[in-house]
This record gives structure tokens, C-alpha cells and sequence, in this order.
């Protein structure tokens, strides 16, 4: 029996690109697909219509999008038609509360860090199917550049999001403690100890006071407060720049919300503001370094990370427990079978060092890149996860 899958794009053109790279990969292995563009419901309508005429194995998607789709008000088009829909979340689940509570009968939610899956699991029961997917990179067509001849020293593509914070703050009143106090704390304690997550942050603040809460409870406050989460991130993000800077690193910079660091105008800084995720990828095969910092993943990947392997450049990101299980990091010694290098967060300076020192090591460079670009081709494309899907779980449905 043919196997055929639906996707969605229309809302994100980072989540578009991932989707576009699975709908080429599954393709590739004799999938039929069809591409429904969210912004013109009408006409993805008629599509749908003709192609569940056949059996559809699954229908794929991202945070979300079409997760809850309803043609009949009150019935899940998903469980209507008898197809499962695979929702992978590429953020922490905490940021989907309303969409995870109501989730199809037949959803299977994938996610992108081991610690948001074990979230999933304790804290949504009434999701029968969860799993671990990380994110992959997309393969480059162009001839790789050598390290020596790239004219990016640095370069980092990541939003700011501290910005914004205060406009979704919450009501901190709806909270029968001092909601405000714990919230303040569990963001030191994210700072101090960066190998916590929110909710293990967010826990032990709560047993510390004394507060005891059920976990219904437990989820509903983490959702609300995830804001302490986009400033932990946001500290780091600003720290790595500004220490960089400081050692005297000349970095491109890509993304929003920028503007607000005191170091913006910095004469070493070159801040392009908003792109496409297309023209990033683009850059980084123009790059030495390919900066990364997660999105306070504790367990799990980003997609930086492999784009920048796979663009030939020197990965460089904040370690991770899946990442240090997948790649050998570089050390102040200097591993001749290094693959990226991987740094706390806590020594930011230290990292500075290592780079410095590296760049004048141009042979060691191309090593490293070497390294990291076999291993991504091998393991880490956008194509692996697709044929982990399709022998993880298309094959069984």
C-alpha cells in the first residue's frame, strides 16, 4: 500500500523550511504528499478532499498548525477521518498549555528535547503517544568554502526575546501565593544552576517556601510564568555576545530584539536584524564560527547547530546531555577527532579563549569542520529524521 502523508506551512518560514525539507525527503523515499499552505484554507481544503479519497498514514506537523483543525464545529477533523496527526513541538510544551490539553484522540507529539518529553509525560496523561525527535540541518549544494577563506570570523542568528517579556507578564493575582516572589526566584536559580530547566527550577522554589500545589496546578503556573525562561535565555544570549565582543571578536549578528543591549552599536558588531532562515544558512557557508546558544534546551538540539556543521563552518554551542552523548567536543587540548565545541555557560570567557586561540590555528579550524560536517551528513539532516520517522513510526501505523 502506497504511503502518503500531509504537511502544513503558512505561518513561520523557519518551521516552512523544516517542513519543506521533510516533504523533499519523504519524497525521496516514495511517499506521496500533499502541502497544504495555511494561508489559503479554501484551496488546501479542496486538496484535503481529494487526498484522504485514499488511505493517508499520517498527517505531520509543527507546533501546532492544523493540530486542531475542524471542518464540523466541536469535531476534530484528525480523529474524524482516522488519521493520526504527528505534532512536533519545537518549543518548550509549557508554551502550548490550551493546545495540549485538547489534543486528537490519535495525536502523537514529538519533541525536540528529552526533558520537554519527560514534561509531556507528567504533566499530559491524556496524550497516549510521546516521543523524542531532535532537529535536524539542511545539506548544502554549494561547494563547501574553506575555513581559511571565509570572510565571516563570527556568526550568531537568534532573536532576543527579553524585550517582549512585558507584555505577556501575568496578572499576578490570580495566584493564591506570592506568585511574583517565586517567579523571581525560580529565574535566579536558572542563572545560578543552568543545567535546570523551568520546572525544575520553578519546583524547587516552590518547596523551598513551603507551597504545595497539585500538578494541574504545577503546569498551569509554569505556562503563565514561562516568561522567566525567555530571560534566562536572553541573559546568556546577551552575555556571549558581549563577551565576544569584548575579546575583540568582530560578529555578525541576525535576529530581533537586539536593539535594546547596550553593545548594539558596537564598532565589532554587525547587526543585520531580521532575515530569512534561507539567507542565514547562506551566511554560515560564509562563516568560520556558527555560534549557537539553545533555547534553554537541558536535553536535546537546535537546529544552528547542525545547519552550521553542515555549511562547512566550526559549530560552536552550549552543551547539552544529547549533544555531548552524540558529538566529541573540543578541548583546550585539542582533540584531533573533535566535531564542535561545546562550552558552559558559566565560562564565557573561557570560551572566548579557545576561539581566539583557534582562529589562529586555521589547519586545526578545518579539522574540526571537517569533523562536525561528516558526522551531520551522517546523522543530523533533515533527511535522517525522516527515515527516523518513517522507521520509528510510519511503519507501524
Amino acid at each position: 500500500m502506497a504511503r502518503r502523508l500531509i504537511f502544513f506551512t503558512g505561518v513561520y518560514d523557519t518551521l516552512d523550511l523544516f517542513t519543506a525539507q521533510f516533504v523533499k525527503a519523504f519524497k525521496r523515499m516514495g511517499y506521496e504528499t500533499l502541502q497544504i499552505d495555511t494561508r489559503d484554507m479554501g484551496k488546501g481544503l479542496a486538496a484535503l478532499a481529494g487526498f484522504v479519497s485514499s488511505p493517508v498514514t499520517a498527517a505531520i506537523t509543527f507546533n501546532n498548525l492544523a493540530f486542531h483543525m475542524e471542518v464540523v464545529s466541536g469535531k476534530n477533523i484528525w480523529e474524524e477521518l482516522q488519521i493520526p496527526c504527528i505534532n512536533i513541538l519545537v518549543d518548550h510544551p509549557s508554551l502550548y498549555q490550551k493546545a495540549l490539553e485538547s489534543v486528537p484522540s490519535n495525536a502523537i507529539v514529538l519533541c525536540i528535547d528529552r526533558k520537554h518529553m519527560g514534561y509531556l509525560q507528567r504533566f499530559y496523561p491524556n496524550i497516549s503517544t510521546i516521543g523524542f525527535l531532535p532537529h535536524g540541518g539542511k545539506l548544502s549544494e554549494q561547494k563547501v568554502i574553506p575555513i581559511g577563506e571565509r570572510e565571516i570570523d563570527v556568526l550568531y542568528a537568534g532573536g532576543l526575546s527579553r524585550k517582549y517579556v512585558a507584555g505577556i507578564l501575568p496578572d499576578f493575582r490570580q495566584f493564591a501565593f506570592h506568585a511574583k516572589a517565586v517567579a523571581d526566584q525560580a529565574y535566579e536559580r536558572m542563572i545560578t544552576d543552568t543545567d535546570l530547566t523551568i520546572e525544575e527550577a520553578v519546583e524547587h522554589t516552590l518547596l523551598q517556601q513551603g507551597i504545595v500545589i497539585t500538578d494541574e496546578q504545577l503546569s498551569d503556573f509554569i505556562s503563565k510564568i514561562h516568561y522567566i525562561e525567555m530571560l534566562a535565555v536572553s541573559y546568556y544570549r546577551e552575555n556571549l555576545i558581549r563577551t565576544l565582543l569584548n575579546h575583540g571578536f568582530r560578529v555578525h549578528l541576525y535576529g530581533q530584539g537586539w536593539e535594546i543591549c547596550d553593545f548594539v552599536n558596537h564598532p565589532n558588531l554587525i547587526w543585520k536584524g531580521m532575515t530569512s532562515p534561507q539567507e542565514v544558512i547562506v551566511k554560515m557557508q560564509h562563516s568560520k564560527f556558527v555560534l549557537n546558544t539553545t533555547t534553554w534546551f537541558k536535553d536535546g538540539a537546535h537546529e544552528r547547530i547542525f545547519n552550521g556543521m553542515l555549511a562547512g563552518a566550526v559549530a560552536v554551542t552550549d552543551e547539552t546531555i544529547y549533544l555531548r552523548e552524540e558529538f566529541q567536543g573540543y578541548d583546550a587540548a585539542g582533540a584531533d577527532n573533535a566535531e564542535l565545541i561545546m562550552f558552559s555557560l558559566k565560562e564565557m570567557d573561557r570560551l572566548a579563549e579557545i576561539l581566539c586561540d583557534l582562529l589562529k590555528q586555521p589547519d586545526k579550524m578545518q579539522q574540526i569542520a571537517d569533523n562536525g560536517r561528516k558526522k551531520a551528513e551522517l546523522w543530523h539532516t533533515w533527511e535522517c529524521r525522516a527515515k527516523e520517522l518513517h522507521e520509528e513510526l510510519l511503519v507501524n501505523l
